[in-house]
C-alpha cells in the first residue's frame, strides 16, 4: 500500500517554487483541488496535486495558455485515447509561438530603426525617437 503525502499550500509553494496566490488561482480555475479540508479549514493536497502543479508550471514555462493546459489535463484523463489530440494541441501552440516570434522580430526591427534615428547627442526636446513616436 503506497502512502500518500499531505501537503499544505505553503509546502506546495516551496516544492514547486510557485506562490501561494498562484496555487490558489489554479485551484479557483479548477486545475487542481485539495484532497480534503482539515477541521481548522486548512486545505490539504496530495502527491497528484504536486504532480499536476509541476505539469502546469512546465506548460506555463512554454507559454501555454490556461485553456491549452486545461485541454491537456482533460486529455490526460482519457489514457486509452489516441495521443494525436495532444499532438494537435502542441502543433497549434507551436503555430502561435511562430507567429509571436515573427511579431517580435518586427518589433525588434522597428526599435532598431527608431534607435538609428537618434545618432547624435541632443536634448530631449530635439530627440528624433520621441518625435517619431509622437507623429501620426
Amino acid at each position: 500500500m503506497k502512502s500518500e503525502k499531505n501537503y499544505l499550500i505553503k509546502d506546495l509553494a516551496n516544492k514547486t517554487q510557485l506562490s501561494t496566490d498562484t496555487i490558489r488561482f489554479y485551484e479557483k480555475k479548477q486545475l487542481i483541488q485539495p484532497s480534503f479540508r482539515a477541521a481548522n479549514n486548512y486545505r490539504h493536497y496530495d502527491d497528484e496535486t504536486l504532480k499536476r502543479l509541476i505539469f502546469i508550471k512546465r506548460c506555463r514555462a512554454l507559454d501555454m495558455s490556461l485553456k491549452e493546459i486545461e485541454l491537456l489535463i482533460q486529455l490526460e484523463q482519457k489514457p486509452e485515447q489516441d495521443c494525436c489530440a495532444v499532438n494537435n494541441v502542441i502543433d497549434e501552440h507551436l503555430t502561435h509561438i511562430e507567429r509571436k516570434i515573427s511579431e517580435l522580430q518586427k518589433f525588434q526591427l522597428q526599435l532598431q530603426q527608431l534607435r538609428q534615428s537618434c545618432a547624435t547627442q541632443t536634448t530631449i526636446d530635439h530627440c528624433q525617437i520621441l518625435k517619431q513616436l509622437e507623429s501620426c
